[in-house]
């Protein structure tokens, strides 16, 4: 079935088809016992007393309308091209909404070994696949909420209708800022298809990566607000996605910085992008396909790796040719097809010959979010990662006013924890007046 046909599924309907995507992910997981890819928010209340009881009475009271949320797969001994999403009515709150004491005082640090702990527990496969933790007593005037799901059900767009439905100020989310994709018009399947190039070169290897990817994924994070990104994306006449991108450029070559004394290739961050229908913009599924972006960090200008980052995506949007593919890749695919080539549509951002790691951008949530009467202030991104496969997983959250670059990296990556400060660095750079920031004649060394 396509995934206009998953969109056109009767409302009354106890059944949904699994998308391309969905099926994507299912069939990794399950050829790959012990891996998954689950992705996770934390949403910071500056109130400790908010209790799990609590937590769990809001959540029960917003899944009786939002039936969304209570999709399992069935039957689970299915195989994959079977399996539909089918209403769960006997959801265990007591499973999916768990509370967890954190070492009195421990801060963020506290905070980053729990987040680290909860990526380390699979989703139960033959339950809806989300859960909720009340994490406390790491800081004294505030407590964390963390939402973690699996991407066989949610990708970036289902998230802000995820977190909506749960927090959000009312049953309608109106999600009228998450983009959706539309097909170009007066286009030539065939001949977007042929112009396409044929070899992908691979990316390059970084030796400051310690080796293969080992142990599991350790979280860190940065946050700022939305303006800064919005000031320097004006001021260069570009989008915030190339401000996002550049500033992991940046950080990335002072983390690995004796690597670039040379220049020489770059190395390219698998970019997910939404290609989601109108129709499509409320159901818990996936829609995302996704391109490769060279980020330039044999560069040593912030302001024109960031010149150099904008010219590739304008390219890439102005062509479109990517985006019809995709969405025609999602669209006639069969349920049926043969369930390694599906698993590898969704461990593309996991072949590290491809890309070096994963940069997402899920965008700015609605908002305002609230729990048992309490505001959150602010909201904290766990990235996925394929873990013992990847070495880096970046994505871009926001709330409001706020936006948090979440890094996800392996165990066994060294100094991973001072990426998030280099990623602040840059922006702060890439703040700073430029004397020029087009793009150079010359490449200084690199290639695509």
């Amino acid at each position: 079935m396509t995934q206009a046909a998953a969109a056109a599924t009767p409302p009354g309907s106890r059944t949904r088809p699994l998308t391309t995507g969905d099926r994507a992910f299912l069939h990794f997981t399950r050829l790959n016992p012990g891996e998954s890819l689950e992705i996770g928010v934390v949403l910071h209340v500056d109130d400790p007393t908010l209790t799990v009881e609590e937590l769990r009475g809001q959540v029960a009271q917003r899944l009786r309308g939002a039936p969304a949320l209570t999709e399992r797969l069935a039957p689970p001994a299915a195989s994959a091209s079977e399996i539909v999403w089918e209403f769960d009515h006997e959801l265990d709150l007591d499973y999916h909404v768990d509370a967890e004491e954190l070492a009195a005082g421990s801060g963020d640090a506290g905070l980053r070994a729990a987040l680290d702990r909860i990526a380390a527990r699979p989703l139960d496969v033959d339950r809806p696949l989300w859960r909720l933790w009340l994490l406390h007593g790491h800081t004294p005037g505030a407590v964390d909420v963390v939402y973690r799901f699996s991407h066989v059900h949610q990708d970036g767009g289902a998230l802000h209708q995820a977190l909506h439905l749960l927090f959000g100020p009312d049953r309608d989310p109106a999600l009228a800022n998450l983009p959706t994709y539309g097909m170009p018009r007066a286009r030539d399947y065939a001949r977007i298809v042929a112009r396409l190039p044929g070899e992908i070169p691979w990316t390059r290897q970084l030796a400051s990566w310690g080796g293969a990817a080992r142990g599991g994924a350790r979280h860190t994070w940065a946050v700022t607000d939305l303006e800064t990104l919005r000031r320097i994306a004006r001021r260069h006449a570009v989008t915030i996605n190339d401000v996002y991108l550049a500033a992991i450029a940046g950080a990335l070559r002072a983390w690995s910085l004796p690597e670039w004394e040379h220049g020489g290739r770059p190395v390219h961050a698998a970019v997910p992008i939404n290609l989601r229908a109108q129709s499509e913009r409320e159901l818990m599924s996936n829609f995302t396909f996704g391109m490769r972006v060279p980020l330039p960090c044999a560069e040593p200008d912030p302001h024109r790796r960031l010149a150099r980052i904008a010219a590739r995506t304008r390219r890439a949007k102005a062509d479109g040719s990517l985006a019809v593919v995709g969405r025609r890749i999602l669209d006639t695919t069969p349920p049926d097809a043969p369930p390694r080539t599906l698993a590898q549509i969704a461990s593309t951002g996991a072949r590290t010959k491809r890309a070096a790691l994963v940069a997402s951008n899920v965008g700015t949530m609605r908002g305002p979010f609230s729990i048992a009467g309490r505001e959150v202030s602010t909201l904290i991104g766990m990235p996925p990662l394929f873990v013992g496969r990847q070495h880096l997983s970046v994505a871009l959250f926001g709330l409001g006013a706020q936006l948090c670059a979440g890094f996800a990296a392996s165990a066994s990556v060294p100094r991973h924890g001072e990426l998030a400060d280099l990623w602040l660095a840059e922006l702060a750079a890439l703040d700073a007046p430029a004397r020029r920031a087009s793009v150079p004649a010359g490449n200084r060394g690199e290639s695509s």
